[in-house]
């Protein structure tokens, strides 16, 4: 089953387009918790309902390591 990543700032998911499903990072930037809380749940039925598949499904993305030791660039 994919894994549905979420960023917790706008710069991350800019950089990162092709694996982060959603921004979160815009309630910083001034977009209401409602307004953000309904389109992440609208996202996720539409994930859940197979209307809508992940950015790493669309991409061809088997595994991703955000969490890893070393030296990541």
């Amino acid at each position: 089953m994919p894994t549905v990543k979420i960023s917790t700032n706008s710069e991350l998911a800019q950089r990162k387009k092709n694996w982060i499903d959603f921004d979160a990072g815009r309630l910083l930037e001034g977009q209401s918790m409602d307004k953000l809380t309904d389109e992440l749940w609208n996202r996720l039925l539409d994930l859940a309902s197979g209307d809508v598949r992940t950015n790493n499904e669309t991409n061809g993305f088997r595994e991703i390591a955000i969490f890893k030791d070393g030296v990541i660039l």
